[in-house]
């Protein structure tokens, strides 16, 4: 497997108030300084895949995919949302990359429930808006197909696919071969699911991962106090791997046994220490604890 990271640790375009942006090159300079490989397209960078190659190559490192908001449960949506992607999408294949990471867009509603979803499904889509969902991936998928990139769906706090049950749905109604996922385990943790239990169900289907490690006691303080997710994010619920609660040593364990080959991208989005010093931290802890 390859271990990457991402700009949202450094500049989270969410919370643009959070602190001071940190310019791209000293955010590529310190991905390389804390020992990444690799980093995901991010706010600022260049838009010229020629540019972007030779500043990631002047500092070692690979780009392993981006990420985009999509909303696919009206089909008439579909075409607009298949456009959005494709800039993003084109950078990534002239670039060598084979991966396109998208999430389903939350409402006001779902972001304000993040982490407090009902488990009876009240809060969450239709039978017709599933069926909407699963088309428009699949239709998504196919407008990839000839860029050669595969489409994985992130599991996300505040999304339409947050909660074990929301994934396993996706899950059952969309075509393994197109719709592939990117895992990731604190977004797991924050939504209920037991992360390593998912990873092994879904494992025939994982095809990128995001870590994160989960501050038990300031999720707790997120659920209590009622917190939508942007103002959650402003409590650190998410911490550095390894001074948190997930087991990451028995979920990398099982990446190896398994022969996971593809990236592992380190997040936080958000953290009281400097993005350097976190970005330090979790990457020894992966050599050292997990011997990755």
């Amino acid at each position: 497997m390859r271990i990457g990271t991402a700009p949202i640790n450094w500049n989270n375009a969410d919370l643009t108030d959070w602190r001071p942006v940190v310019p791209y090159e000293r955010v590529l300079a310190e991905m390389r300084e804390a020992g990444y490989e690799g980093t995901e397209y991010g706010a600022g960078f260049p838009e010229d895949p020629a540019k972007l190659r030779a500043d990631l190559a002047a500092h070692g490192l690979a780009l392993a995919s981006t990420f985009c908001w999509v909303d696919l449960r009206e089909e008439r949506r579909h075409g607009a949302e298949i456009a959005k992607v494709m800039p993003a999408a084109s950078l990534l294949s002239a670039m060598g990359v084979g991966v396109l990471i998208v999430a389903l867009q939350g409402t006001p509603q779902r972001m304000a429930m993040a982490g407090r979803v009902p488990a009876d499904g009240s809060a969450g889509l239709s039978e017709r808006e599933w069926a909407s969902v699963a088309d428009g991936l699949h239709r998504m998928a196919e407008a990839l197909r000839p860029l050669n990139l595969r489409l994985v769906l992130h599991n996300h706090a505040g999304s339409f696919v947050e909660t074990r049950a929301e994934l396993d749905t996706l899950c059952r109604l969309t075509d393994p071969a197109k719709v592939g996922l990117c895992l990731d385990a604190g977004h797991l943790a924050y939504g209920g699911a037991e992360v390593l239990e998912t990873f092994q169900t879904h494992r025939e289907r994982l095809r990128y991962a995001h870590v994160k490690d989960v501050d038990t006691a300031a999720l707790a303080r997120v659920r209590r106090d009622r917190l939508g997710w942007l103002d959650a994010l402003r409590q650190y619920p998410f911490t550095e791997l390894g001074r948190g609660s997930l087991d990451l040593k028995g979920l990398f364990a099982y990446l190896k046994a398994s022969e996971y080959g593809g990236w592992v991208i380190v997040e936080q989005d958000t953290t009281p220490r400097a993005a350097l010093e976190s970005a330090r931290l979790s990457r020894r802890y992966l050599r050292e604890v997990c011997g990755v």
